[in-house]
């Protein structure tokens, strides 16, 4: 395949990778980790022509309140650890529409410039996501509810 350049291409070379995706107009989602409770990535493509990865790994909501200020530390810690993926909150400032803080999601996030982006570079952004996740796995639980 030549340059990916959009979400059709980006869609299309996820699949040949083995990748299950579902393709809207807007954003690319496909399951990613583990086969019984997979994490979902969502595939967006911002006003700088790249294309954004969002995996939620959590809510807010499902963290203990008290453990909150030491998981924000642990995954903040642990983004030295996960390049080029960053752990993230999508709050209401990034959201206008969500307003309770327990529904706020973490993610994992990464960017990916179009234009010169090959199948190979996009494979190497999946194996690093899930490498990421792994990470989520240790640090969430810390003070995930159980």
């Amino acid at each position: 395949m030549a340059n990916i350049e959009n979400l059709e291409q980006v869609a299309e070379a996820l699949m040949e990778l083995g990748y299950n995706v579902v393709h809207s107009e807007e954003a690319v989602h496909m399951a990613v980790g583990g086969m019984n409770t997979p994490f979902t990535a969502v595939m967006t493509i911002n006003d700088s022509n790249e294309i954004v990865i969002n995996c939620q790994v959590a809510k807010l909501g499902d963290l203990n309140e008290d453990d909150i200020p030491t998981v924000q530390f642990a995954l903040l810690d642990a983004n030295t650890r996960i390049r080029p993926y960053a752990f993230g909150i999508i709050s209401g400032s990034d959201d206008t529409e969500m307003n309770d803080a327990a529904q706020f999601p973490i993610v994992l996030t990464d960017s990916l410039p179009l234009g010169d982006l090959s199948s190979g570079e996009l494979n190497a952004a999946m194996d690093s996501l899930l490498v990421a996740i792994e990470s989520a796995d240790e640090v969430l639980r810390i003070g995930l509810k159980v």
